[in-house]
């Protein structure tokens, strides 16, 4: 497969800090920006100021949305009825209506469509399974992701990046890759912002017959990250940061067994590298299945937990 052309539609802080520095390392990659807010700088790869005019004179095989929240459903929406493949920052949308539609397009036009929510790709989970003998073995799973915000309401309000629309992706993930079975029961617990309806932080507990999760997601407090996988003789503490691990550090896991504590080398690794990898296998096979199934799994989980009050 020749190179692969990917335009960026936006500037966003995670494109900045974790996108394009994978896509700097990676030669079968050639990438361009196209930023409203910035000026022209061939330096920086920003080559446009209109998308339209960058679809058309780039001409790329992928497109990576990274704008704000409001505006994903909207950039997608174009980009994949004038027929490119897609990457959309997380939440690809806010509703399952929104998903199902561009899932729709995808799939009538044969295109790629995949939202980055991208943790889960670093080799620390296969560390992990392995240190769980497999994912029956999990009993119960608790996560944590606070972080501190000091944002302006009317800001988060225009651009709906409460909580739940930022973190609700990862807690739909979670329940995705480890509580497995169809009949899974989801509760939730929602504290807001005050005199609003925006999401401050929130408490999800879902469960099938097996295993039980526990997640702790929220805005306004000191940062902390980590997920505890407990097995019937074993507890296994992520590294933390797990959400966003650096990409060019060795991290450790903790395994506590009868009391013993010790602490487990996992070799650096690029989540967002290894999941450019596989998409770019998936253009090269168009093989586009698994990815629709994954962002409409989440999709649906992510649905609940809006209904739920």
């Amino acid at each position: 497969m020749k190179n692969i052309k990917i335009l960026i539609i936006g500037y966003s802080s995670f494109a900045k800090r974790r996108i394009l520095p994978t896509l700097k390392k990676n030669k079968k990659i050639n990438y361009c920006i196209c930023s409203e807010s910035n000026k022209i700088d061939i330096k920086k790869h920003i080559l446009f100021n209109n998308y339209k005019i960058a679809l058309k004179k780039f001409n790329p095989d992928l497109v990576y949305v990274s704008k704000i929240n409001s505006l994903h459903y909207k950039f997608a929406k174009i980009v994949l009825k004038k027929g490119f493949n897609l990457i959309v920052d997380k939440p690809a949308t806010l509703n399952l209506k929104q998903t199902k539609e561009l899932i729709k397009i995808a799939k009538t036009k044969k295109l790629f469509f995949a939202e980055s929510t991208l943790f889960n790709y670093h080799r620390v989970f296969k560390v992990i399974q392995k240190f769980c003998k497999s994912l029956n073995q999990i009993e119960h799973i608790q996560s944590n992701f606070n972080i501190p915000f000091n944002k302006n309401l009317k800001k988060v309000k225009k651009i709906q990046g409460d909580c739940e629309a930022d973190m609700s992706p990862y807690a739909a993930s979670l329940i995705r890759l480890f509580i497995k079975k169809k009949k899974t029961k989801i509760n939730i617990l929602k504290n807001y912002f005050k005199n609003t309806k925006l999401v401050k932080s929130f408490y999800i507990t879902a469960s099938n017959e097996k295993t039980t999760y526990f997640g702790n997601f929220a805005f306004c407090r000191e940062y902390d990250q980590q997920i505890i996988f407990y097995t019937k003789d074993k507890i296994i503490y992520s590294p933390k940061r797990i959400f966003a691990q650096p990409p060019g550090k060795n991290t450790f896991i903790t395994v506590k067994t009868k009391n013993k504590i010790k602490k487990i080398l996992v070799r650096k690794d690029d989540c967002i590298d290894n999941f450019f990898k596989l998409v770019l296998n998936a253009l090269r096979n168009k093989k586009y299945s698994h990815f629709y199934k994954i962002i409409l799994q989440d999709a649906k989980i992510r649905n609940i937990i809006k209904k739920l009050k």
